[in-house]
């Protein structure tokens, strides 16, 4: 649960500019401070919740930044809540939904663009969910972040894969800028260093005296290769690591902020809510990583509070494809996605996929999205929206299709799914000149803010969306992937896909169902058939 907020600044939005009906918005940054009783059955969810520290009544606290932004009158507002679930930190709803300027503070009128959400009277939130993400990234600063326990003595194997654009000798152990895991003392007795070419080529081992463990200059844990890392090649190192973060916490800030704000009339520390009695349905946004957060949130029960009631009311989740996310395991690395030429060996696309139930005649499991949500009376109202990105790199075929890809399998009555044709995973500029393969400059954000409001009326008062839209296997639309059915035309001197990334079973060992790692690199097995939307 929220025990209590530390307020950092608040202020007017815009010099108390009025937005709507809505009037002025006042804006918060802060921290949260959460306190979890591990014996609850919603907080079994997160592993090795149990293995962490407590205080003085038996509770385990983690800290995160917090934002608000809220009618000054909130009786003005429209009732509803717009949870933004962050992308590494990063702040992105007023550039998607009020065509803002980028900004993790956002203060001038480019920064809140044309108020869109405020507009229509929402409440918006977000926290900090994220552990390895530090404070500030190179280009990004104010980044929101959380503070958990670690589970010190805890030892066990991690990846680190490394691709890089540059020739360089020195590499963090971390994704991006993120605060990377420690290896154990003398971890290079045991460690692993391979380099291959292709995703799934043959890994070829590198001598243990042609590398080292070392420092970045800001102390953060690296590797030292003074033959120096080779532009484009694929490097993997295996390392025992040692006191993870308990990183499925970040589930729990997100869950009680919002069940915070929806239900409660002031913190445990006797703070008052300040949109205490306002709020009355809850809608989450998750773009790419922040997407899988919200289809993992989903497949593990964190739509249910503690005190049993649906967290989220609504759900818009964005170029998500069919992933989930390594999220909540034992050294877990969010920032780690299979991609279409690096790191395939991290959790992404694990089934289910569907938000059915379905079998995977492979693996001879059956699973839905929704299963728990059905059991505890906690379903949402779910809008899926892919480009052509997700079909290509992200599986995005499967969350519609049978686990074989035979046959269309229609979702579930509460769910959406919309496909914007032909575009990327942003939208582009416009394109340069000489550019093969330009972007499609369609900006798709402009139907963003039209679903936006769809959603909400949808959950308010039944009024039903637009119906899905999707190519299917029915219509022809939905094809096999090679190029002749896919339906590319040769142009001379243009290159053209060769080939989409498919999903790949992976086995982490037989306590990945407990979220611990055991085997890494995992062992491979069969591919996922996909299939791809008509050209």
């Amino acid at each position: 649960m929220l025990h209590e907020i530390d307020i950092h600044s608040r202020e007017l939005v815009l010099d108390g500019r009025s937005f709507g009906t809505a009037g002025p918005y006042e804006q918060v940054h802060g921290s949260a401070l959460f306190r979890l009783d591990p014996e609850l059955a919603v907080n079994e969810r997160i592993v090795d919740l149990d293995l962490a520290p407590r205080d003085d009544d038996g509770l385990v606290c983690c800290r995160a930044d917090l934002w608000l932004l809220y009618p000054v009158e909130p009786a003005r507002g429209n009732g509803a809540l717009f949870y933004h679930v962050v992308n590494r930190g990063r702040k992105g709803m007023m550039s998607t939904f009020q065509l803002a300027a980028g900004s993790n503070r956002p203060l001038t009128r480019t920064e809140f663009g044309d108020g869109l959400l405020m507009e229509h009277g929402f409440a918006i939130a977000a926290v900090g969910w994220q552990a390895d993400v530090p404070p500030h990234g190179p280009e990004d600063p104010n980044l929101l972040t959380l503070d958990v326990p670690v589970l010190s003595g805890v030892t066990g194997p991690v990846a680190c894969e490394i691709v890089v654009d540059e020739r360089t000798d020195l590499h963090s152990l971390g994704s991006r800028y993120h605060d990377p895991i420690e290896p154990v003392e003398g971890a290079m007795g045991n460690a692993r260093l391979t380099v291959r070419s292709e995703p799934y080529g043959e890994p070829e081992p590198l001598q243990a005296d042609s590398w080292s463990f070392d420092r970045l200059p800001d102390g953060r844990a690296a590797i030292r290769f003074p033959a120096t890392f080779e532009p484009g090649r694929i490097y993997n190192l295996v390392y025992t690591g040692r006191d993870p973060q308990v990183m499925g916490l970040g589930f729990a800030t997100t869950r009680d902020l919002v069940s915070f704000l929806k239900h409660e009339t002031d913190t445990t520390a006797e703070q008052p809510n300040p949109v205490a009695g306002r709020i009355d349905r809850a809608h989450a946004f998750g773009s790419s990583q922040s997407g899988r957060f919200l289809r993992h949130l989903l497949h593990q029960g964190f739509n249910e509070d503690e005190a049993g009631r649906p967290v989220f009311d609504g759900l818009f989740v964005n170029v998500a494809g069919a992933g989930l996310g390594s999220f909540n395991h034992r050294f877990a690395q969010p920032s780690r996605h299979s991609s279409a030429h690096v790191d395939v060996y991290y959790p992404t696309e694990q089934f289910p996929f569907h938000d059915d139930r379905q079998t995977d005649p492979v693996l001879d499991e059956s699973a839905g999205l929704l299963d728990l949500s059905r059991v505890t009376e906690t379903t949402p109202k779910v809008f899926y929206t892919n480009t052509s990105t997700e079909y290509w790199n992200r599986g995005a075929s499967l969350i519609h299709t049978s686990v074989d890809g035979e046959t269309d399998i229609e979702p579930p009555p509460c769910v959406r799914i919309y496909h914007f044709s032909s575009t990327q995973h942003g939208p582009a500029g416009l394109p340069d000149t000489g550019m093969s393969l330009p972007g499609n400059p369609v900006d798709f954000h402009l139907g963003f803010r039209a679903l936006a409001i769809a959603l909400d009326d949808w959950v308010r008062d039944g009024t039903e969306p637009p119906p899905s839209a999707y190519s299917t296997i029915a219509t022809n639309t939905l094809a096999k992937p090679d190029g002749s059915d896919v339906g590319w035309r040769q142009l001379p001197g243009l290159p053209l896909p060769r080939h989409p990334r498919r999903p790949r079973r992976l086995d982490w060992g037989s306590r990945w169902s407990q979220g611990i790692i055991d085997r890494e690199p995992p062992a491979l097995g069969d591919f996922f058939p996909i299939r791809l939307p008509r050209v």
